[in-house]
């Protein structure tokens, strides 16, 4: 007897086979906050899930650490904030704080 297989389709570059389920993501936001300043991320990325999103945003604040050699005092007041694509923040984590 003769199998036939389901074609493999890719979507957003990813390959599945037609049968399944297309792969889920999220587009999220990091923005830097503060009492009275907003760095908006105008780009985003796609994720496939809020943990996913927090590990990138635990490794985009030891990036911003390494590339600015202030006290943690400095950051103190600031938070990097992640929305998802209707604006809803989803987490916040505080940049003086400890990433543990």
């Amino acid at each position: 007897m003769l199998e036939i297989m389901a074609p493999k389709v890719l979507r957003n570059n990813i390959p599945y086979v037609a049968h399944e389920s297309p792969p889920v993501t999220m587009k999220c936001y990091f923005n830097l906050v503060n009492g009275s300043e907003r760095i908006a991320d105008q780009d985003g990325i796609e994720v496939r899930d809020i943990e996913q999103a927090h590990a990138q945003a635990v490794k985009a604040i030891a990036e911003l650490r390494e590339e600015d050699d202030s006290t943690s005092s400095d950051w103190a007041n600031w938070s990097l904030e992640v929305t998802d694509s209707f604006g809803n923040v989803l987490f916040s984590i505080n940049l003086g704080g400890s990433l543990h």
